[in-house]
């Protein structure tokens, strides 16, 4: 099975801005 490199890629950007909106909601909603 081979893994297109390109759409790892976009997996992996979609994934860290997924964590980043995750990450400023949750210190949006602590303070």
């Amino acid at each position: 099975v081979s893994v297109d490199p390109g759409q790892q890629v976009d997996q992996m950007a979609s994934l860290t801005s997924y964590w980043g909106g995750f990450g400023s909601l949750v210190v949006s909603t602590r303070h």
